[in-house]
């Protein structure tokens, strides 16, 4: 009997022996009830298979329903809306910008921002007007979110277009194309239009690009210029500099201001843009000047470049390499008592553009009048430049849905439908 005792409780309750099952012997008997009291680890591992199936499930019920989702015309437009978004930020275009940035690197002048707000025309919305689903062979609207701020302008055309993306179609521009801006705010309302004929040719996801540009002014930039002479500078005590012997409150650079244009103008008196300007025999004085595009749409051309000098200085025709060329484009428009006016040649300018963030810069080379001075240790004069060009904003995307009308014979065609609607 013992014997077969000791078999029993090898074999346990289910007539078995834990050791021959591969299994390990249980802590409890069958008839002790702590053996189904379940533990922290039981615990855990319940919990976790429970939150696998339930992320499984949640994921399952989100991949279908983005599958229906992206095969609606809300869903597809929003894709499409969303590709437009970040277009700006591929990282393969980046990189292209950033390489051709990199040959502006030369003798760069800037100048101080003093405005929080751009000043010219804004583009700032392109949505269409009613439902963004319609049926072929309807009207359809689109309308302009333009705002001018920070200006004011006199009779200012600005010119809209209107596209369909990936076809050579485009919508007519209402009530007139340009449209003209004078005084502080836009008045007009500005509409594209995609005509029945138009939309009966159309299918599905549509995307329509407006865009719009304008002529514009950055004018009256002007820089301070400090002139003194090598012997004033030569008398300088070792532990001053000259603004703070003639006890003259200025931060070096000294640089022209910066209101907020989509051009800005950066004017300087040498490579390292110090001053005072040292006048000495057989030295020739530099004026630079940059232009730089700082808005995100694109300066297609400049129209005229002015620089102002004073009267007492002029381009050195001989160091400046005569006749104007592309490092200094200027000729002498109109010399006066007080200034002299210098044009930049039309040929030159007129073929430069600037992408957003480019940027273009000028050199010439001054004589000084011997008169400047007089007997004065220092005076104190201004560079002046304006620039006129063309500028393109960047176009703005809205997306519609252009749903089919099925024939009266079933097909895909408009046929009465269609006359009916419209």
């Amino acid at each position: 009997m013992s014997s077969h005792a000791a078999t029993a409780d090898e074999m346990g309750m289910g007539g078995y022996s834990g050791a021959e099952s591969g299994k390990p012997k249980p802590k409890y008997g069958w008839t002790d009830v702590r053996r189904y009291i379940p533990t922290e680890e039981g615990k855990a591992k319940t919990k976790s298979k429970a939150a696998f199936w339930i992320v499984l499930f949640l994921l399952i019920l989100l991949a279908v329903y983005g599958y229906y989702w992206a095969a609606s015309p809300g869903g597809q437009r929003s894709m499409f809306q969303l590709k437009n978004a970040i277009a700006p930020y591929n990282p393969v275009t980046w990189y292209s910008t950033e390489i051709a940035k990199a040959q502006d690197i030369g003798n760069i002048w800037t100048s101080e921002p003093t405005a929080v707000e751009k000043k010219g025309i804004l583009f700032e919305s392109f949505k269409p007007v009613g439902s963004e689903e319609i049926p072929q062979g309807t009207l359809a609207l689109f309308t302009y979110g333009l705002r001018l701020s920070n200006a004011e302008v006199s009779r200012t055309p600005v010119t809209l277009t209107c596209d369909i993306k990936g076809k050579d179609l485009k919508g007519d521009i209402l009530p007139t194309n340009p449209i003209y801006i004078t005084g502080k705010r836009i008045t007009e309302n500005a509409r594209c239009r995609l005509s029945k004929e138009l939309t009966s040719a159309l299918s599905g996801t549509v995307e329509v690009e407006g865009g719009a540009s304008f002529p514009f002014k950055t004018e009256d930039v002007k820089l301070k210029v400090y002139l003194t002479s090598r012997a004033m500078e030569d008398s300088l005590p070792d532990d001053e500099d000259f603004f703070s012997y003639m006890n003259i409150q200025e931060t070096q650079p000294i640089r022209a201001q910066y209101n907020g244009e989509p051009v800005e103008i950066g004017i300087g008196v040498s490579t390292e843009n110090t001053q005072p300007v040292v006048i000495e025999e057989g030295i020739n004085p530099l004026v630079g000047i940059t232009i730089n595009n700082r808005w995100d749409g694109k300066m297609t051309n400049l129209t005229s470049l002015t620089l102002t000098l004073p009267k007492e200085l002029t381009i050195n025709e001989e160091v400046s390499s005569y006749p104007p060329n592309e490092v200094c484009p200027f000729t002498l428009s109109r010399q006066g008592y007080i200034t002299n006016e210098y044009k930049a040649s039309g040929e030159i300018i007129e073929s430069i553009s600037l992408e957003s963030g480019r940027l273009r810069s000028f050199e010439c080379w001054l004589n000084i009048a011997p008169e400047l001075l007089g007997s004065a240790p220092y005076v104190v004069k201004e560079y002046a430049v304006d620039a006129e060009y063309n500028y393109q904003l960047p176009t703005q995307t809205a997306t519609i849905t252009v749903k089919k009308i099925a024939s009266a014979d079933g097909g895909s065609g408009m046929g009465e439908a269609v006359t009916a609607l419209v």
